[in-house]
């Protein structure tokens, strides 16, 4: 039986590497542009008007957001961002995490490699569009970022699961006769 926690391990890798090549490299095309001296002047504002960070709703009063104009800040005050080494960190905990409970249902699943694929990739994608598109659905906010953060993250979820599916699908279930039971997991 091999180890869950070194699935796992193997899992969050990829999704580390896959992370670093979505959200690094390839980020800025998420985003929408806006010109520096709109960046300067939102930035300006936001420190003058926001002292903690926090995600904030503005306008709050759900009339005036339907008039709009409306966003939702997500802010981080100056001295409350976590240095380099400490988002690093903490962001492969979080993958090590979500893969080793990609893990657990992988197991549960049972089977060979295509049952398990089959499963990661349809949740993954649901998650992921769960997760991501809500915004655009229920906000109003931007399709472009939607679509983009839904893809690298169902990508991450699907090459993390697929490690785990072929972690845990051992040569001796491959091997086995047709209709002989699989041994245990």
């Amino acid at each position: 039986m091999r180890s869950l926690a070194l699935g796992s391990v193997a899992a969050a890798v990829v999704m580390y590497a896959l992370g670093f090549l979505f959200f690094g490299v390839f980020s800025g095309l998420a985003f929408d542009a806006l010109d520096a001296n709109a960046q300067s002047a939102l930035q300006s504002a936001l420190g003058g008007g926001l002292v903690h960070s926090g995600t904030y709703m503005i306008p709050a009063d759900e009339t005036a957001w339907m008039a709009g104009p409306s966003a939702v800040v997500n802010f981080v005050a100056a001295g409350d961002s976590p240095s380099v080494t400490q988002s690093m960190v903490a962001g492969f905990i979080h993958m090590l995490v979500t893969a080793f409970l990609i893990g657990l249902a992988v197991k549960a699943i049972g089977g060979d490699f295509a049952r398990k694929s089959r499963a990661v990739l349809w949740f993954g994608i649901a998650a992921s569009l769960f997760m991501h598109l809500g915004d655009p659905v229920w906000m109003g906010f931007s399709w472009k970022y939607g679509l983009w953060v839904a893809t690298f993250d169902a990508v991450m979820f699907i090459a993390a699961g697929l490690v785990l599916a072929r972690w845990f699908t051992g040569t001796a279930t491959a091997a086995m006769p047709t209709g002989a039971a699989a041994p245990a997991e």
